[in-house]
């Protein structure tokens, strides 16, 4: 992993959904469980840059009826500080974090200021980002164009188009 994190130093994604949800389990006994997911967008491997589930095993064959709401808030904030990019909720970012990991912190600070309010990132992305938003399209269509395909403006063009 690059050297932490750019999140989850200059901004933390201001909202997470926490519920509860009861399920029947296989002995049919009902069992209550944590559901937690980002509603602030984040560019990282194991949460969804689309819908923002994550991929922590605590959350899911892990769980514990022990478990309290600060041991799932510590497990989040390790797995912010120490991705696990090969159990990966989101594998473009994945792939991105294992074979760029300079373009994969760029990219997290430039989400991280876009969708958390952390200090301006980098000039080179938000000028690309600019750009593709003079041609008419939509911004955050945009940032995933240009996230997604390594900030290439052609490919990320062409993906735009395509939609």
């Amino acid at each position: 992993m690059p050297e932490s994190a750019s999140y989850t130093r200059e901004a933390s994604p201001d909202e997470i959904e926490i519920t509860r949800e009861q399920n029947k389990n296989k002995n049919k006994t009902a069992e209550q469980r944590i559901w937690c997911e980002f509603i602030t967008k984040i560019w990282h491997p194991n949460i969804s840059s689309v819908t923002g589930a994550i991929c922590l095993d605590i959350l899911k064959d892990q769980w514990a009826a022990a478990m309290t709401l600060r041991t799932v808030l510590l497990s989040l904030q390790a797995l912010l500080a120490a991705a696990e990019p090969d159990d990966p909720q989101d594998e473009v970012v994945a792939n991105q974090y294992k074979q760029n990991p300079e373009m994969f912190k760029q990219t997290a600070r430039l989400w991280a200021h876009v969708y958390a309010g952390a200090p301006v990132s980098s000039p080179e992305y938000t000028k690309k980002i600019e750009n593709l938003c003079a041609m008419g399209f939509d911004r955050n269509a945009v940032i995933v164009a240009l996230s997604s395909k390594s900030w290439d403006v052609e490919t990320a063009t062409e993906l735009l188009l395509s939609n």
